[in-house]
């Protein structure tokens, strides 16, 4: 219903439905929105460790009845976004999200863009050759281009790690400012992977100030024992770091190609990159 009146000066005064219902059209409102963050919560409640969930698993976690989860499972199931084992019962996310994160990547100038020269490093150097982003403080893996040699776990898209232990988290770390920095890590610990992980807030600026001014991070055993990284920043036409490049494998393999080597050419496929991407190159890095 719409009752419209005239009032004095010719404005038009407009009210939309009754009162009853606006308030019924507020509460479907609150239901659809409860509905949708009930589906966001169940696709978070997956991750690398926990792959396939019960259903009352995900009840319990969602606070809900076993039949209410169960409605909501069906109508994502049937949306492709999570798949039922038809032998165990129980729950894995659906190829529908596979869909759209393809569609996600394709859309990225920096994955099209990079994808080509991960191959040129791999080939050229016989290391892992990586792409990478700082999403919500962690890094966040875009692609690979890996020897054969390498486990296919390695190449989990989407694969997350702890920033300032990893030479591509270093490099894009040191494009934030320090206090930005310190929030994350004050937020999330320090989470070293092994004993050479930075673990102090002294030690980490001296680090990102020292990638700041030489361009380029390095990690040596600070992720992996026994592994190095070397990465560069990838710009866009702003100058701003959206990204990162590197190349990581066993210690002696790079140390057997040469540093200075390795690092060369990491720079300059960052620097192919982001042309690409429109960054002028006077003045890399």
């Amino acid at each position: 219903m719409c009752a419209c009146a005239a009032p004095q000066g010719g404005k038009i005064a407009t009210t939309i439905g009754t009162k009853p219902e606006r308030r019924a059209r507020t509460n479907r409102d609150r239901a659809l929105s409860q509905t949708v963050d009930r589906a966001l919560t169940v696709l978070n409640l997956f991750t690398p460790t926990e792959h396939d969930l019960a259903l009352t698993q995900i009840a319990t976690r969602l606070g809900l009845h076993p039949t209410t989860a169960y409605r909501l499972l069906s109508t994502m199931e049937a949306s492709g976004y999570v798949r039922r084992d038809t032998a165990s019962g129980r729950y894995r996310l659906g190829l529908k999200l596979v869909e759209l994160a393809g569609l996600t990547l394709n859309q990225m100038d920096i994955y099209r863009h990079t994808l080509p020269e991960l191959d040129v490093l791999r080939d050229a150097l016989n290391l892992n050759a990586n792409l990478a982003v700082l999403d919500d403080g962690d890094v966040f893996h875009l692609a690979y281009a890996v020897r054969p040699d390498v486990a296919r776990f390695y190449t989990a898209i989407g694969r997350r790690s702890v920033a300032h232990c990893t030479a591509l988290g270093k490099v894009l770390l040191a494009a934030q400012p320090r206090e930005s920095v310190h929030a994350i890590v004050t937020a999330r610990g320090w989470r070293p992977y092994t004993e050479q992980s930075i673990q102090d807030f002294s030690s980490l600026d001296a680090s990102l100030d020292e990638v700041a001014s030489r361009g380029y991070a390095i990690d040596d055993g600070e992720r992996r024992v026994g592994t190095g990284c070397v990465a560069a920043p990838l710009r866009d036409r702003s100058g701003a770091v959206v990204g990162a490049i590197s190349v990581s494998g066993p210690a002696e393999q790079a140390a057997a190609i040469g540093l200075e080597r390795v690092i060369r050419d990491v720079l300059a496929a960052a620097e192919r990159v982001s042309s690409r991407l429109g960054h002028l190159a006077s003045g890399w890095p």
